[in-house]
């Protein structure tokens, strides 16, 4: 059956077994080649075992089945990023930014855009991005840290700013806890 063939390429994934893993995938696409949450695992099977291209690849198709799918975007962003090239990177930011519009919520894209940002040259809204990541992990000492550094780093008044201003008044009593 499809659950225990992904089930099947989870645990080879899980174990090291990039062949065997890919093999399951593989059937599971071939028996539905559009759905775009396999192409999405196959990717990230792809990117944990370091092969970056196929990888970016698998979530470009997951990407066109499913724009919509902040968690496939995320995926996507990230093995951009993976990629080390300057449009990798900037395609990645455009990407995140687009999930991070979707689900706010999802930590791990939050990491993955400071970064974007970062590689972009926009160390205030890395900072911000990373003041709301620690935020939402509640641990406000390095939200009110990252947020600080982001009320420096932007421009006095603009929405980042404003933003990293919300993070300073929310977490000013929680960071001493």
């Amino acid at each position: 059956s499809e659950p225990t063939t992904m089930l099947r390429a989870i645990a080879y994934h899980r174990q090291g077994n990039m062949k065997a893993a890919l093999a399951e995938m593989n059937k599971l696409l071939g028996k539905r080649p559009r759905d775009p949450f396999y192409h999405e695992l196959k990717g990230q099977i792809l990117l944990e075992g370091r092969h970056v291209g196929p990888a970016v690849t698998s979530y470009k198709t997951a990407v066109s089945l499913a724009p919509k799918e902040a968690l496939i975007l995320a995926g996507y962003g990230r093995a951009l990023l993976s990629l080390k090239t300057n449009a990798g990177d900037k395609q990645a930011l455009s990407t995140l930014r687009k999930a991070r519009s979707m689900d706010p919520r999802d930590a791990r894209m939050l990491r993955d855009l400071a970064v974007a940002w970062a590689k972009a040259g926009n160390n205030g809204m890395a900072s911000l991005v990373t003041a709301e990541r620690y935020a939402l992990l509640t641990r406000f000492k390095d939200a009110r840290t990252n947020a600080l550094r982001a009320e420096g780093l932007l421009p006095r008044g603009s929405a980042g700013w404003l933003r990293a201003q919300d993070i300073i008044g929310a977490t000013r009593s929680l960071a001493k806890k």
